[in-house]
């Protein structure tokens, strides 16, 4: 019996579809990754893509600066769903290399220490795992699930839950208050927290999350403040009133964003002049505060902005050579900081040159409008050196209680 040619071929075809499909079919039966999920505050708007069985690419996009052809991705938050045992075989890679000063990054994720990855199946405690970096600058990441689901993301996780918890065990204490000071381009309060008699001889400002994927400065930050509540329950620290701005960047945490706000503004940049309310009202808000310290006759005698990077040092404002007083100054609150464990990288002095461009990094604008003493605190988000060991949340608390005894001695001097 003969077919015809075309009679032939549609049935050559539809074998081949029915024989596809059972293929696909057992295939998507054997997945053991069901699906990735960053649909949740501070999960990172990204890509995903299962290679095979258990090989899982990650794709993250940046965020941008709107004045410039600034980018940048450094975060990672995300939930994998799979059955328990899985091997997890993860890349996590950048889709476009970050651009800083209009210039594409030629290195990042190539650090000697590496860079963590941090594991949690209840999003509190969090696990830290060493990554590889391949060839093509992806990270790549190894493990076996222990549980259905688990939580990946570049550093411990602070979230506005961490936060609005924070505000409330301090809510009506003796000795705090909290301010609302105004509220972010997407609606969220902006909160200051006062400690302490705004009639002392010492004022200082310090503020946390001016960059989204950097939470570091909040671990810091609520450390400080347990160790504040001890200390103004003691009935320490007379002479000392501090302002916390406990978390600046709300809305790109909410989004699970890198660097930059919702509308483009980098928080660490434009301080040498005025913000617009609108555009950047975080900055606003914290000028303000500057302002009427000044005003009233409460002028700040620092400014300590809380970061992260990976290399982890102090960012001092560019000075004259010549300041004697400035230099033996830092000396001294270097030399505290070393003792007290709570600092091993550079402290890293800025002198003026007379062809240096404006620099309008918070530090500098602080210092050149107001004549305030400021720097800019990077905490190493690879790598405590002085501990010898990966970053935790709780070893960040740590550092924010040494931060207050190192600043409480400091002025006493």
């Amino acid at each position: 019996m003969k077919f015809p040619v075309r009679k032939t071929a549609i049935l050559i075809f539809l074998l081949f579809i029915l024989l596809y499909n059972n293929i696909s079919g057992k295939e998507i039966d054997k997945l053991k990754i069901k699906f990735i999920d960053y649909y949740y505050e501070n999960g990172s708007p990204l890509l995903w893509e299962i290679r095979n069985d258990t090989l899982l690419r990650i794709s993250l996009l940046p965020d941008y600066q709107s004045t410039t052809l600034n980018r940048q991705t450094d975060h990672w938050n995300f939930r994998i769903i799979a059955e328990p045992g899985t091997r997890i075989r993860l890349t996590i890679e950048k889709m476009l290399p970050d651009i800083y000063n209009g210039k594409p990054a030629s290195d990042w994720w190539n650090y000697p220490k590496g860079i963590p990855c941090y594991l949690s199946y209840d999003y509190c405690e969090w696990i830290p795992l060493t990554t590889r970096t391949l060839r093509g600058k992806e990270l790549y990441l190894d493990f076996t699930m222990k549980g259905a689901e688990v939580y990946l993301t570049r550093l411990p996780v602070y979230s506005l839950k961490n936060l609005n918890s924070m505000l409330a065990a301090i809510q009506g204490r003796k000795g705090f208050e909290i301010i609302t000071a105004g509220k972010t381009t997407e609606g969220r309060k902006i909160e200051f927290i006062r400690s302490g008699d705004r009639n002392v001889k010492f004022t200082v400002v310090i503020r946390a999350r001016a960059h989204p994927w950097e939470p570091g400065g909040n671990w810091v930050m609520e450390g400080f403040i347990n160790e504040l509540i001890k200390a103004r329950a003691d009935n320490r620290l007379k002479d000392l009133c501090f302002y916390l701005i406990p978390m600046a960047g709300k809305d790109g945490v909410a989004r699970g964003m890198t660097r930059f706000t919702p509308s483009g503004m980098d928080l660490n940049r434009g301080w040498d002049k005025d913000f617009d309310p609108v555009l950047c009202p975080e900055n606003y808000v914290l000028d303000s505060l500057l302002k009427d310290l000044i005003a009233s006759g409460h002028k700040p005698s620092l400014v300590i902005d809380l970061h992260n990077d990976d290399k982890g040092d102090i960012h001092l404002a560019v000075r004259d050579k010549g300041d004697v007083k400035f230099r033996n100054d830092m000396q001294q609150l270097e030399k505290l900081m070393r003792e007290k464990g709570l600092f091993s990288e550079d402290f890293r002095y800025q002198w003026r040159d007379a062809n240096q461009t404006s620099v309008s990094t918070i530090e500098n604008g602080i210092l050149l409008r107001y004549g305030i003493e400021a720097f800019t605190y990077e905490l190493n988000a690879n790598w405590l050196k002085g501990q010898g060991m990966i970053p935790s949340a709780m070893e960040w608390k740590k550092m924010g209680a040494g931060l207050l005894n190192v600043l409480s001695e400091y002025f006493s001097r």
